[in-house]
């Protein structure tokens, strides 16, 4: 036997775990550490019947209150509201459980799910719900009979049909949970982007600001930055258009105004669509495959050297971009030189008079491009994320002294040079490569990827893309994913659920809902005197359909025959004696009350058999059907 206590007991830790892990990762010092250590405390308190009384869990409560509220402000709304929430859940379990408290128990843990979906709506929060869903249910059956008695007890079977029943009813309502979420009114600006200001974005590796020398080393941050729907492409096209940099300061490379007039655009090439999902982040550039020439679905100002950006975003968003990759950039008015040829006074003699040298070796931009190629060719330069130059000469130490560098280095040496064989140069910074998915057919960029190289404005061609860190002797690598066995794969497919439910659940707005709706509403206008096939309708019906009809005879089926049998005698005796028999009543009640030979047999077979806990054989079942066969066909 089963106390229903000890099952509510379980249910109630695993409810109140399901509201605590996906919090864990936002969560102060103190719920994170509190939680556990008051959760195995409360375990061994309720065996030992010592769990906290009085007005104790009360002031804690409020103590923990007041330290929360101090921080609220209105950039740290969610914070200080989910540890509340843990703290208050943690305080409830280590205390005395009547039905009010396991109530709570389940609210709290309810909020804190909820609460965890400002901070980061992954597909698995789906799963905790689900199953919250499932366990609350079955608490809710459970409560029901401990609220009448609190000392009942079920045996294993009893309690394994309760829990079976009550489980199977938050499963039953899922058509109902998608139909609501297809057709509740949706807002253009979800309730999280308006309560979750701060948290819900993130820096990026895309700077406006190239500094080489400024740190030893660059760390390889995995996260990912966007996602790209898109055909796979050659390794030497998938570069990213972020931002252009156009202005050297005291050895950085920064972004400056435009010289009025000018206006990029891409020249001839294919066309490459793609669909960019970007991860929320504090980047206001707009990446797309390089060269861009067109962004679709989102409101958006381009520069003239073809920068997209919009206001800071902090919530998922989707955007259209058609691309020309390898394009030259023409322009239609020419650059301002003087603008593209500016040089800091503080940067390394040495380059400035190599730079001199090669202007004075070729006379024509592409001649230079060309002398300068073979220079890094010659000094077999290292790509290297680590032990890179610093000091007050660090592009010096990489090209002359032997110093490996990373894509800073690689861009920056060149466009020095370049302006200083009065060539016009500029860096792009974007990202390079990616990890493409063959599941859902779309590129994967993180944020280690981040990558700047250089354009080239060659007279009479245009601004020419230049990746000088393509020159590397070790540049192979660079870009590429890494391992490609089990653990890529099945990362990639982990990946591929996060990006179909960021598709069809997280991008759901008012904008989509509107389309759907309006989709719908022209069906009503098809014809099928046109060409419009019933095959697709068809293929999606009928394996609903034969769902539907296999649900009700397993359902059926699990009627006993003699619970059948049963059903078809009252059903008889109602349309040919007007008798509606009541099934608390006796059979041979009923049979002394019609005084029918066949009913009387009929109940003498079924009594001495189903009233001893025996079920009917064979021959009885259809000796019985018989009986019930003949009295349909017998005049009234």
């Amino acid at each position: 036997m089963v106390r229903i206590k000890s099952v509510l007991d379980i249910l109630a830790y695993g409810i109140a775990l399901l509201g605590f892990v996906p919090l864990v990762a936002y969560l102060d010092m103190i719920p994170r550490f509190l939680f556990p250590a008051v959760f195995l405390f409360a375990i061994a308190a309720d065996r030992r019947g010592r769990l906290l009384r009085g007005h104790l869990p009360t002031v804690v409560s409020i103590l923990f209150f007041i330290y929360y509220v101090i921080q609220l402000s209105r950039d740290n709304l969610v914070g200080p509201a989910v540890n509340f929430l843990v703290i208050l859940l943690a305080v409830r379990l280590a205390s005395e459980k009547g039905s009010r408290n396991y109530l709570q128990i389940y609210a709290l843990s309810l909020f804190a799910l909820a609460g965890s979906s400002l901070l980061s709506l992954s597909a698995v929060f789906l799963f905790y719900l689900l199953l919250l869903l499932v366990l609350i249910a079955v608490s809710l059956v459970l409560l029901t009979f401990y609220d009448r008695d609190g000392d009942t007890v079920m045996d294993r079977a009893g309690m394994a049909k309760v829990i079976t029943v009550a489980g199977s009813m938050p499963v039953a309502a899922l058509p109902l949970i998608l139909l609501f979420f297809v057709i509740l009114p949706r807002t253009q600006f979800p309730l999280w982007n308006v309560l979750n200001v701060a948290s819900g974005a993130t820096a990026t590796g895309l700077s406006d600001k190239v500094q080489p020398g400024s740190a030893l080393a660059v760390a390889d941050v995995k996260n990912v930055v966007f996602r790209a729907d898109s055909p796979p492409l050659a390794k030497n096209q998938l570069y990213w258009r972020g931002v252009v940099l156009n202005t050297l300061e005291g050895g950085s490379w920064v972004r400056s105004p435009i010289p009025a007039g000018e206006r990029d655009f891409p020249g001839p090439g294919n066309v490459v669509v793609q669909t960019i999902f970007p991860e929320p982040g504090r980047s206001r550039y707009l990446l797309a495959l390089n060269v861009p020439r067109q962004l679709t679905g989102i409101r958006v100002a381009t520069s003239p050297d073809i920068v997209n950006s919009v206001m800071l975003i902090g919530r998922r968003i989707r955007y259209g971009t058609q691309s020309v990759p390898g394009a030259v950039i023409r322009t239609s008015r020419g650059v301002d030189l003087t603008f593209y040829r500016q040089l800091s006074p503080d940067l390394s003699p040495r380059l400035i008079s190599l730079g001199r040298q090669i202007a004075r070796r070729a006379m024509t931009d592409a001649d230079r491009l060309a002398l300068l190629e073979r220079h890094f060719l010659e000094r077999k330069l290292r790509y290297s994320t680590k032990d890179l130059p610093t000091g007050t000469d660090p592009l010096g130490q990489f090209l002359f002294d032997g110093k490996p560098g990373n894509c800073e280095f690689f861009a920056s040496t060149l466009a020095v040079l370049l302006r200083a064989a009065d060539v016009p140069a500029r860096l792009v910074g974007g990202y390079y490569g990616g990890d493409y998915n063959e599941v859902g057919g779309y590129y994967v960029v993180t944020e280690d990827r981040a990558h700047v190289w250089v354009e080239a404005y060659l007279d009479g061609k245009g601004w020419v893309t230049v990746d000088p860190s393509a020159w590397a002797i070790n540049f192979a690598g660079v870009g590429e994913a890494g391992e490609r066995g089990i653990a890529h794969r099945l990362r990639m497919y982990l990946d591929s659920l996060s990006y179909f439910w960021n598709l069809t659940v997280i991008n759901y707005d008012l904008e989509r809902q509107m389309t759907l709706f309006n989709r719908a509403a022209g069906l009503r206008h098809l014809s099928l005197s046109g060409h419009v096939s019933l095959r697709p309708v068809l293929f999606s019906v009928l394996p609903l359909l034969a769902a539907v009809l296999f649900w009700q005879f397993r359902a059926w089926r699990r009627v006993s025959r003699e619970e059948r049998l049963m059903k078809a005698l009252f059903s008889l005796v109602k349309r040919r004696y007007g008798i509606e028999w009541p099934p608390d009543r006796g059979l041979y009640d009923l049979a002394g009350k019609l005084n029918e030979p066949r009913i009387t047999q009929f109940v003498g077979i079924y009594g001495e058999t189903v009233y001893r806990d025996l079920k009917l054989s064979r021959d009885e079942y259809v000796q019985l059907r018989s009986l019930l066969a003949e009295l349909r066909a017998a005049p009234h």
